[in-house]
C-alpha cells in the first residue's frame, strides 16, 4: 500500500540483530565516556565514542564487525532522521518571540548569518577553485553547514539525499565536516573566551574542572517525562509514539502528493516536520493539547538521535576523506577563520548587554550542537542568571525548523545539481545582505558596536 514493500520476518531479525549490536556499542561507550574525565572536558558523546568505535572495528579498518551490518547502521541512520524532525513541531503551542523580542531577534540573525555564510564561501569557493581544478563533485560545497551547524544527526540524516543525487561520497564527508566542526567549536569556543576575557568583554569566567560524578544517585536524578495520561489508558511513550507515527504518516502522504502532482522532491524527513506541525494544528483547540509534553518527545528524538549518530559514523568511508583530503583542509581550515571573525564583529552589533554570552551560544551551535553552544555559556555564566539561555531557546522554533537541518540544509544539494554553485552562491551572499537589512529595519542590528562594557 502507498508504495510501501511488505517487510518479511528475516528482514525484521535482520534489523532487530544490528540495531542490537549498535545498542552495545552505545552500552560500551557510556561506560568509557563515564569513565574518563577528559572526554567530559571536551564534551564528547557516549554516541561519538560509539561511532568511531563502530568505524574501527569496520570493515574500513579491522573488519570484524561485518560490512553488511556497518551498511545496515548506515541505512538506519538515513531513516532515523525522520523520527528526530517529526516530533520537533509538536510542542502543544505554536512559536512565539517571547518576551526577550530584541535578544531573540539578535540570536535569530546571527544564526542565519552563520548559515548564510557557510553556504556562500563553500559554493563560491568550489566554483572558483574545488571543481575546476580539482574536479571536486559541487555537491561537496553543502557539507560545511549541514555537518557544522547541522552536526552529526543532520551529516548522517543527509545520506538519503546525497545518494539520490548520486553523490555516495557526500555523507561521509559530511560526517567528517561534523566531527571537525564539533571539535573546534569546543577548542575555538575556548579560546574565544579567553581572549573575551582578556579583553574585558566578560566579568565572570568560571571554568568547571572539577570532577562530576555523571551517574546520577537519587537526589540529583532529574525528570526526564510527566505523566499527562493515566497509566490506565496507555502508557505515555506510546501515546507520543503514535503522535510522531501520525506526523511521519502524513509526511509520507505530502512527500508522494508533492511529487506525483508538483514533481518536487520534498524529503520524507522535512515532511514529517510539517506532518507535527499539522498533528499540532489539529490538536491544538482540543483537550489533548494538554497532554502533549515536551520532555517525552524529546527523550523519543534522543534514542533516535544516539544511535543515528552512532550509526551514521560508524559507516564512514575513510578511503572517501583521504580521497577529498586537501581540498577538506582548505574549506574547513577556512572556517576555523571565518567564524569567530563573525563571532566579535556581529556579537558586538547585535547585543547590547551581555554581548558576548548572546553570541558565544550560538557560534557553539553553529560549529558542533547546542550542546556545544551551552557548554561554552556555561563556562562564562555558569547559573545561567543572563537572558542568553532563555533567548536561545525562544529562537529555536524560528531556526531549527529552517537551518541546521531543516528545510533549508535538506534543500541544498538539490539547488546545487540544480543550479551550480556559482548561482547558489551568489544567491546566499544576496540572501546574507537581505538579512543584514532585516535585521536593521527591526532594530536588532547597529552599523557601530552597541555594546556596554
Amino acid at each position: 500500500m502507498f508504495g510501501m514493500k511488505p517487510i518479511t520476518g528475516a528482514m525484521v531479525d535482520s534489523l532487530l540483530w544490528s540495531a542490537s549490536l549498535l545498542g552495545i556499542l552505545l552500552l560500551f561507550s557510556t561506560f568509557i565516556r563515564v569513565k574518563f574525565q577528559f572526554l567530559r572536558k571536551y564534551y564528547i558523546s557516549a554516541s561519538l565514542i560509539a561511532g568511531l568505535i563502530g568505524l574501527i572495528l569496520g570493515p574500513e579498518v579491522l573488519g570484524v564487525i561485518p560490512k553488511e551490518v556497518v551498511s545496515s547502521w548506515g541505512a538506519l541512520s538515513g531513516r532515523l532522521i525522520i523520527l528526530v524532525l517529526a516530533p520537533m513541531l509538536i510542542t502543544g503551542s505554536f512559536p512565539k518571540l517571547g518576551r526577550l523580542g530584541k535578544v531573540t531577534g539578535g540570536q535569530c540573525t546571527w544564526s542565519y548569518l552563520a548559515t548564510a555564510t557557510q553556504y556562500a564561501i563553500p559554493c563560491l569557493l568550489s566554483a572558483f577553485v574545488f571543481t575546476p581544478l580539482m574536479g571536486v563533485n559541487p555537491l561537496f560545497a553543502s557539507i560545511v553547514e549541514e555537518g557544522w551547524a547541522g552536526g552529526h544527526g543532520t551529516a548522517g540524516g543527509m545520506k538519503m539525499v546525497f545518494d539520490s543525487l548520486g553523490y555516495a561520497d557526500g555523507s561521509s564527508l559530511a560526517i567528517t565536516s561534523a566531527t571537525v566542526g564539533l571539535l573546534y567549536g569546543v577548542i575555538g569556543g575556548t579560546i574565544a573566551i579567553n581572549y573575551a576575557a582578556r579583553k574585558g568583554y566578560i566579568h565572570n569566567v568560571v571554568a568547571d574542572n572539577k570532577k562530576v560524578d555523571e551517574l546520577l544517585d537519587a537526589d540529583h536524578r532529574e525528570v526526564g517525562s510527566n505523566i499527562t495520561i493515566s497509566r490506565n489508558v496507555i502508557d505515555i511513550f506510546a501515546f507520543h509514539a503514535g503522535l510522531v507515527g501520525a506526523a511521519v504518516v502524513i509526511g509520507y502522504l505530502l512527500m508522494k502528493f508533492m511529487k506525483a502532482f508538483f514533481n518536487f522532491n520534498l524529503y520524507w524527513f522535512i515532511a514529517a516536520m510539517l506532518g507535527g506541525l499539522v498533528v499540532q494544528a489539529l490538536i491544538i483547540k482540543t483537550k489533548w493539547n494538554k497532554c502533549i509534553d515536551r520532555p517525552t518527545m524529546s527523550r523519543i528524538q534522543g534514542l533516535a538521535l544516539e544511535f543515528l549518530v552512532a550509526g551514521a559514523i560508524s559507516s564512514v568511508k575513510i578511503t572517501v576523506i583521504v580521497k577529498y583530503a586537501l581540498p577538506l583542509i582548505i574549506q574547513q581550515g577556512l572556517f576555523m577563520i571565518i567564524m569567530p571573525f563573525l563571532l566579535f564583529f556581529f556579537g558586538k552589533r547585535l547585543f547590547r548587554h551581555n554581548w558576548f554570552e548572546n553570541a558565544i551560544i550560538v557560534f557553539g551551535t553553529a560549529c558542533g550542537v547546542v550542546a556545544t553552544g551551552f557548554l561554552l555559556l556555561r563556562l562564562i555564566d555558569p547559573e545561567l542568571k543572563t537572558e542568553s539561555a532563555e533567548a536561545f531557546a525562544a529562537s529555536r522554533p524560528f531556526c531549527s525548523p529552517f537551518i541546521a537541518g531543516g528545510i533549508l540544509t535538506s534543500m541544498m544539494p538539490n539547488l546545487i545539481a540544480q543550479y551550480g554553485t556559482l548561482t547558489v552562491g551568489l544567491g546566499w551572499v544576496a540572501a546574507f545582505v537581505v538579512i543584514l537589512i532585516v535585521s536593521k529595519l527591526a532594530g536588532w542590528l547597529k552599523f557601530t558596536p552597541q555594546f556596554d562594557d
